[in-house]
């Protein structure tokens, strides 16, 4: 399964239109904040699922006449993703609270924006399903595509099996 993945295009319609046009093949769409209007300016084909938070700078909150939260969970081929813009956990100043919401969420994938910063970092997390003599940890991995808006006008693809997952940034 094919999704794209893009935040911050603050005004930068075209980017944007000319990425989903690019990657047709795409089953879903994440938009990760600060340009809610720009998504809902496009004409997404129906058959696209998309989901969108909503960022520091989205002052409507609304995406296809209803309400956008700050964060959203979904399972996507056994892997739990979490999206956010990233402003409510200190994206700007560290993982720290990025790796919190992955432990309490129990997330595979945090998808994040907010930096304009293309990021993808690999950790571990506190993993409380143990016996509870010794600690476990997990896999998580954190991904910002970067600014649609910016002038590196980058996006991310997510790649998802039952098996595996990939991450790629691209730009439009």
């Amino acid at each position: 399964m094919k999704c794209l993945i893009f935040s911050d295009s603050h005004g930068d319609v075209y980017s944007l239109d000319r990425a989903i046009r690019t990657h047709r093949d795409a089953e879903v769409i994440f938009f990760l904040g600060d340009g809610l209007s720009d998504l809902d300016a496009l004409n997404i084909p129906k058959d696209k699922m998309v989901l969108a938070v909503r960022g520091n700078c989205d002052h409507s909150g609304v995406f296809a006449g209803a309400f956008v939260k700050k964060v959203e969970k979904l399972t996507l081929l056994g892997k739990t993703i979490v999206l956010t813009h990233g402003d409510l956990y200190g994206a700007k100043y560290g993982e720290g609270g990025l790796l919190r919401l992955a432990t309490e969420e129990r997330a595979d994938l945090v998808l994040f924006g907010h930096t304009h910063t293309p990021t993808e970092l690999f950790r571990y997390v506190p993993d409380d399903t143990g016996d509870g003599d010794t600690p476990e940890e997990r896999p998580v991995t954190l991904f910002n595509p970067g600014s649609l808006g910016s002038t590196t006008h980058s996006y991310g693809i997510l790649t998802i099996t039952e098996d595996t997952y990939l991450f790629s940034h691209a730009h439009a």
